[in-house]
């Protein structure tokens, strides 16, 4: 049995800490197993899972937390094939916790167990409520939800019924102390029932697993991650560009949007683009058409729109001609169509546009707002459901969403439109911010796998030695400028030759920022071998030419939850200031790291801004690539730091560097 069947599928179930008494987790539990059609086994106070007959897929425990190890151990001697272990007081609570967690570890043997401390599992098809909520969700939909807040697990029922959302499985990891999130993710890709993936983390132990699996899975079905505890709080403290930018939140987002990742903001926001998502067509690209019976609200929802990346474009003149034949005097065909406050031909008028429009090949989201009357006027609302139903079944495939404006006693007809599988989201912010993600959804799953590329393991040069360094960082494709190591200020004045303008700077890189230790634009030998007699008193100096181009900073770095990533971003001694950054997972292809600098808020610096010519965009990827594969390749290599790298129309060179 594979481990999504013992979870979510199991033929027996045993209940340890079963329990007759009245508000007792045991009792919660047994209650919610009531409905499982499979068979129920309670292990009550003084029973052993070896005392049980026949196998069990699934070990549901809910007993004192210094007697879950022992309860493990006798899972492992029956055979147990997974357990979910609802018990808190382990690694939560700290080190006698933590020590009591890896006992249960230990004990489990071949037994997969999720948590301790967590909320349970859920599956709405099933039906199985392995879990301490009251109730489940109703089933028959396609998201599945994986959430490290056990309390946000229980409320997604109260959003369940309040928007009528369906889901197929929902599972709370806890503690993660053998299953992971990763392992989660892997399995709820290859299940059937699953369209839709959802995640509320607040971290991950396994990063690096999760992202590769996500951007395999996001191919065919949607990742959408909320994580939590981004605040500058999470930022460590660090002496180079690269690592001190690398802040928690910037490391995830880089990475997450290289895996194609859907990343909110919110749980709220999670669970909107999954309506949007789940059990409808996805949008082919960003023409929205809005029809709408007030003016004020579809401009409002026009600017939201535009912010997310999508348009509202002016239709063809010969589908206005189409659409004002059918309005009213005085509305609108252009788009937004406003109906205007045309009460009593709403429900012919909704429906009818809602079906030209999408059949029109002029649009790729059509956004009927349903406002005050339109709103709690019933014939609308099954009027559009009709319509999108038959657009279903004529094969048209152009998502259709409500944007929700309207009293609480009209909820009833957006229930209806909900139940139908047309989403309706409150307020213009909510229903721009879920096309949003799910139009740049559907064109990152467009992107091509990058293939497998190993890199050859290699040794790390000698720490910050700026002449091993360049030597280390030619092998990965990295051209660093020519520099002269120099003793003495002859030694620099010879170097310096009359390829003027050069530099003269402390070859100690560790330094170098902080004593000041860089003198640029000299033009003769007297300049030279001054500026060399004062950065001498700090050691060695190099010589290099004097070049120019755009500044921008590449690094690599070994991250705690992904491994290396690298960084590139725009501004070379301002970039700390600035912060125009982006990362993304090491090692990467050519693409990803051109993508990686489209998203820089300065990239149009780069194409040729005010009239200059486009960078060599390939150089500067190759140079993103080479940093990342050379920290791949050396062990022994914490941090590459390449600030500035000189982008100009025929190639990027790296004027600074350091390995360390």
């Amino acid at each position: 049995m594979t481990l999504l069947d013992a979870l979510f599928s199991p033929r027996r179930v045993a209940l340890v800490g079963a329990s007759d008494r009245v508000g007792s987790l045991g009792q919660v539990l047994a209650a919610n197993l009531a409905d499982f059609p499979g068979e129920v086994v309670p292990v009550r106070g003084g029973e052993s899972l070896r005392d049980v007959t026949g196998p069990i897929d699934l070990a549901v425990v809910s007993v004192p937390a210094k007697a879950v190890p022992a309860v493990a151990a006798d899972a492992a001697a029956a055979g147990v094939t997974a357990m979910v272990v609802l018990s808190g007081g382990f690694a939560e609570t700290g080190p006698d916790g933590t020590a009591l967690q890896d006992e249960l570890v230990e004990a489990s043997g071949a037994v997969r167990v999720v948590g301790p401390n967590c909320f349970g599992i859920q599956n709405c098809d099933l039906p199985l409520n392995a879990s301490m909520a009251t109730g489940l969700p109703d089933g028959g939909g396609g998201i599945s939800l994986i959430s490290q807040s056990g309390a946000y697990g229980m409320a997604i029922r109260t959003l369940a019924v309040d928007e009528r959302t369906r889901f197929a499985k929902i599972l709370a990891p806890g503690n993660t102390c053998d299953v992971t999130i990763a392992e989660l993710l892997a399995e709820l890709s290859a299940d059937p029932a699953t369209r839709t993936l959802c995640f509320l983390l607040e971290s991950l132990s396994d990063g690096r697993a999760f992202v590769g699996t996500a951007r395999r899975t996001g191919v065919t079905k949607p990742v959408i991650v909320a994580k939590t505890g981004r605040s500058a709080a999470g930022a460590r403290a660090a002496a180079s560009h690269t690592a001190a930018l690398a802040s928690s939140e910037k490391v995830w987002q880089g990475v997450f949007r290289q895996a194609g990742i859907v990343e909110v903001g919110s749980g709220q926001e999670l669970l909107d683009v999954a309506r949007a998502l789940d059990g409808q067509p996805h949008p082919a690209g960003n023409r929205v058409a809005v029809i709408t019976n007030s003016g004020g609200v579809g401009v409002e929802l026009c600017d939201l729109l535009a912010d997310e990346g999508l348009t509202v474009p002016a239709l063809s003149p010969a589908l206005q001609e189409r659409i004002r034949a059918m309005l009213p005097a005085f509305a609108s065909p252009v788009n937004p169509v406003d109906v205007t406050p045309v009460w009593s031909r709403f429900a012919e008028l909704y429906p009818a546009l809602t079906d030209l429009l999408a059949r029109s090949g002029e649009v790729d989201v059509v956004v009927p707002v349903l406002l005050q009357r339109a709103a709690m006027d019933a014939a609308t609302a099954e009027g559009l459901r009709a319509t999108v139903a038959t657009l279903r079944a004529d094969g048209v495939e152009v998502p259709v969403a409500v944007c929700w404006v309207a009293p609480r006693d009209a909820r009833p007809n957006a229930d209806l439109l909900q139940e139908s599988g047309v989403p309706c989201f409150d307020w213009p912010a909510r229903t721009a911010r879920a096309l949003g993600h799910a139009h740049r959804w559907a064109r990152t799953r467009e992107r091509p796998l990058p293939a497998t590329r190993p890199v050859v393991p290699v040794e790390a040069p000698p720490a910050l030695d700026p002449e091993a360094g360049a030597t280390f960082l030619a092998r990965f494709g990295v051209t660093t400028a020519r520099s002269v190591a120099c003793a003495d200020a002859d030694e620099a004045v010879t170097a310096a030759g009359d390829a003027f303008p050069v530099v003269v700077k402390i070859a100690s890189a560790a330094h170098r920022t902080e004593l000041g230790g860089v003198r640029v634009g000299l033009s003769s030998a007297t300049e030279v071998r001054d500026a060399a007699s004062e950065l001498l008193a700090h050691g060695p100096v190099l010589v290099q030419p004097q070049l120019t181009g755009v500044e921008v900073a590449v690094g690599a770095l070994r991250d705690p939850v992904f491994g290396p990533v690298v960084m590139a971003g725009l501004g070379g001694v301002w970039i700390e200031v600035l912060a125009d950054v982006g990362f993304a997972l090491a090692p990467l292809d050519r693409a990803d790291a051109r993508e990686l600098l489209t998203r820089l808020r300065g990239y149009a610096l780069l194409t040729g801004a005010r009239g200059a010519g486009s960078v060599d965009l390939d150089a500067l990827a190759d140079v993103i690539v080479g940093a990342g594969d050379a920290l791949v390749a050396a062990d022994g290599v914490s941090e590459i730091d390449l600030n500035p790298v000189l982008a100009t129309p025929e190639r990027a060179v790296a004027v600074d560097w350091k390995v360390a």
